[in-house]
């Protein structure tokens, strides 16, 4: 009796113009969260900040963006005609906007669209900037099949424009290690940082926090993992906080799990995997207020570099202030699984139910 045949895989092809950095760490995600569909993967190494840590061995096929950008456009059309995607996913707002500008979404080839955090949220440059940005996103997602947010901010932020078609919250996660019990001991050990070093991180409000915390006298050992632009490296090195350089993706998780606090100073953001990281493997966690943390335990967000200090000292002076953050934070992440993003991203890329059976057992088997 013959075999059955099976039913080919989704092609799903990945659009990244900043392979680096959280946004392959989101990538990445996605793709181990959906086995059973084949990823392709079209991207823009950011040799500063990305170091190889075997992801690509997931890719049905990998192509490189030439070196102008001026020719995206072509090497993008010239890879779906190639690879004949059903899904061309583009990740972050620049990959979203030439893709958009490249292609036409339509049934048979659907364009997915994931911000990480939209352009227009930028507080470094003017409100006249911010606006032509908000505007382009908004004209540009006409063009959209889904909008697929990181966050409940970001995809109900898209969900409100006419011109969204479709918008579906698809959040970001990350296994837990096998050290993640979260260690009682809450003296001595580093406050940790990580990210790439620009503007949108705020490496001069983590500074702030650390200076707050030797102004009164409180013994700190501080670390940022990751690197960036020159001048926000020099401002955390004369504040006395050791900033690594860009790690293989496992190392520089285990150098997180070390860390006796997490601080996150971002000014703004799409859904920091970071913090999703950090609560994974137990770390206690202080953060900034901004619109992505919305529904966050409110105890655990500052203002000020003095208020993330005064919580600091909070989670390291008390064992059972620090359980409670952790508790605390587990609470508002528990939808962000393995399972809610497949169920997520079945929705956002409009697979069967058949398939999506089939993605749930493979899933399990992982």
């Amino acid at each position: 009796m013959p075999e059955p045949t099976r039913a080919p895989a989704t092609r799903t092809l990945h659009v990244i113009e900043s392979f680096g950095s959280g946004s392959l760490s989101a990538l990445m995600q996605y793709v181990r969260s959906t086995p059973h569909l084949e990823h392709h993967l079209l991207r823009r190494v950011r040799t500063t900040d990305y170091v190889p840590d075997g992801e690509l061995s997931l890719f049905a096929s990998v192509h490189e963006l030439p070196a102008s950008p001026l020719t995206w456009p072509r090497a993008l059309r010239s890879v779906v005609r190639s690879v004949e995607p059903e899904i061309v996913h583009a990740h972050s707002s620049f990959a979203g906007l030439f893709t958009r500008l490249s292609i036409r979404t339509r049934a048979e080839r659907r364009i997915v669209y994931t911000p990480h955090c939209f352009a227009f949220e930028r507080r470094d440059v003017g409100r006249t900037t911010r606006t032509g940005f908000l505007f382009a996103e908004w004209l540009l997602a006409l063009n959209t099949d889904t909008i697929a947010g990181c966050s409940e901010f970001e995809a109900g932020r898209s969900a409100r424009w006419r011109t969204c078609r479709r918008a579906v919250y698809v959040p970001n996660y990350s296994p837990s290690p096998a050290s993640s019990a979260g260690s009682a001991v809450v003296t001595g050990g580093e406050i940790v940082g990580v990210g790439r070093v620009v503007p949108q991180k705020d490496p001069e409000f983590f500074a702030g926090v650390i200076d707050a915390l030797r102004g009164a006298e409180v013994p700190s050992r501080a670390v940022w993992i990751g690197s960036g632009e020159a001048q926000g490296v020099r401002t955390l090195n004369s504040s006395g906080v050791e900033v690594t350089g860009w790690l293989a993706r496992s190392h520089a998780q285990a150098r997180l799990e070390g860390a006796q606090v997490y601080v996150h100073t971002a000014q703004w953001e799409g859904f920091p995997m970071s913090v999703l990281e950090a609560a994974a493997a137990g770390v206690p966690i202080v953060a900034r207020r901004i619109g992505a943390f919305s529904g966050a335990p409110e105890r655990w967000l500052g203002e000020t570099p003095e208020q993330l200090a005064a919580l600091v000292e909070l989670v390291r002076g008390s064992a059972e202030q620090a359980e409670s953050n952790r508790r605390e934070w587990a609470e508002f992440l528990a939808t962000n699984s393995r399972e809610s993003q497949l169920d997520r991203l079945t929705q956002a890329y409009r697979v069967t139910q058949r398939r999506t059976a089939g993605a749930l057992r493979a899933v399990e088997a992982l």
